[in-house]
């Protein structure tokens, strides 16, 4: 069983908690001896709350669903993966029966029911789940109206998410599935044309980091002849026109529509406009176009003087290399790997050329079992990094900075 996988069950935490103890509260005054709630066995309080509410109510009562959603979500955190999908399946049904067949209301069950099949290595069954999901979706609102777009990114996000689960030919499948579900997404985001919503900027900033994955992982695995599956959101990519170009040129279109939305933003501020035309510079960066990386760089650094900001922003807002990270799927921007957290235990100094390559790596700190294969695989990985260069009067210049890194990663 996966234990140390993230779980991502967390979206109706509280509102389940709730909902349990508003219903034993309402049972309570028809039954005067309830199960009182124990901290330490959420499982036991579920059981008893849902008999006491079939008895009580009926076998299908509106109530009995979210008793079920908070009882797959128990189980699903002590790893019985089993009884957390026939809870959330059981929760779906009674759904259905009090809303329809086709009922936005299930929702989170369907989520759930992915996300536990992806457990049990069921992918099939996780992609099953999630087309139900976006077909009654698209039933309610239709493929192109605007309030598919939040459905549309936490598929998104689920397929992005997971892609690192799964072995190089079923990541590939998600990236296809991925690059439909953006493709959705641009659509609408072009069709309704109004690039001051603030939600704007992050949707297009994820496609671009969606092009980036794909082309990432063409990089590394090749194309496969054959995907062998289909998502409904339309048919799968040719694989003769899906090539790097191709998502280097439509991640750049994202990322400059990212830029022009930031500009038609009330509230934001000219570091985090100066940000994006950097992000920018990084994509150019990290496809080998350097001339229009610094172009984009000097440009940004350009654009906050312009803005009279302090010299202190214009100081520091280069004043260090940066790691890259299109693989960044959280929505809050910023979170990037340059973090220095109770996990990157050891630190290596690095030079970052002006191209943002990295070189003479060396290990500050190394453990007392430090061998030459954890050394190897050190500068493999960040080798294999990008960094966004110091700027000095708006010129990239090669510099010095220690790296914090985890030794959990060279473990194994």
């Amino acid at each position: 069983m996966k234990t140390d996988k993230k779980i991502r069950l967390g979206h109706f935490g509280l509102a389940v908690t709730a909902v349990l103890g508003t219903t034993l509260a309402c049972l309570a005054a028809a039954q005067s001896d309830l199960p009182e709630l124990k901290q330490n066995d959420p499982v036991t309080d579920y059981l008893n709350a849902i008999d006491v509410a079939e008895s009580e109510l009926s076998a299908y009562s509106v109530e009995l669903s979210d008793l079920y959603l908070g009882l797959g979500k128990s189980h699903f955190t002590n790893h019985e993966y089993e009884r957390a999908r026939q809870a959330f399946q059981r929760g779906m049904q009674i759904e259905r029966v009090n809303y329809g067949l086709n009922s936005l209301s299930q929702t989170p069950y369907l989520m759930s029911i992915a996300e536990t099949e992806s457990y049990l290595g069921n992918w099939d069954k996780s992609q099953e789940a999630l087309e139900n999901l976006y077909l009654i979706n698209t039933q309610a609102y239709g493929e192109n109206d605007p309030r598919m777009l939040p459905v549309l990114d936490e598929l998104l996000d689920w397929y992005l998410g997971t892609y690192s689960e799964r072995p190089a030919n079923g990541g590939y499948q998600n990236l296809l599935i991925s690059e439909k579900l953006g493709t959705r997404i641009y659509n609408i985001l072009e069709q309704s044309d109004d690039l001051s919503d603030p939600e704007v900027p992050q949707l297009y900033r994820k496609l671009s980091h969606l092009h980036y994955f794909i082309a990432d992982h063409i990089r590394q695995y090749g194309e496969p002849a054959e995907s062998g599956f289909s998502f409904n959101a339309g048919t799968t990519t040719n694989s003769e026109n899906t090539t790097s170009r191709m998502h280097y040129r439509r991640g750049k279109e994202a990322l400059q529509k990212v830029v022009e939305s930031l500009e038609q933003q009330p509230d934001v501020s000219p570091v985090e406009q100066a940000n994006a035309i950097a992000e920018l510079g990084d994509w150019f960066l990290v496809f080998g176009q350097r001339m229009s990386a610094y172009d984009a760089y000097k440009m940004a650094y350009e654009f906050l003087q312009e803005k009279e900001q302090p010299e202190q922003t214009l100081e520091s807002f280069f004043a260090e290399p940066k790691i890259i990270n299109f693989t960044e799927l959280s929505s809050e921007h910023g979170a990037d790997e340059n973090s220095k957290d109770d996990d990157k235990d050891l630190e290596i100094a690095v030079t970052i050329s002006e191209g943002g390559v990295p070189e003479d790596i060396e290990v500050l700190n190394p453990p007392e079992d430090f061998d030459k294969k954890a050394r190897k695989k050190i500068l493999k990985d960040i080798r294999g990094k990008r960094f966004r260069p110091k700027l000095v009067d708006g010129q990239a210049i090669s510099s010095g900075i220690i790296y914090p890194y985890s030794s959990n990663k060279i473990q194994g």
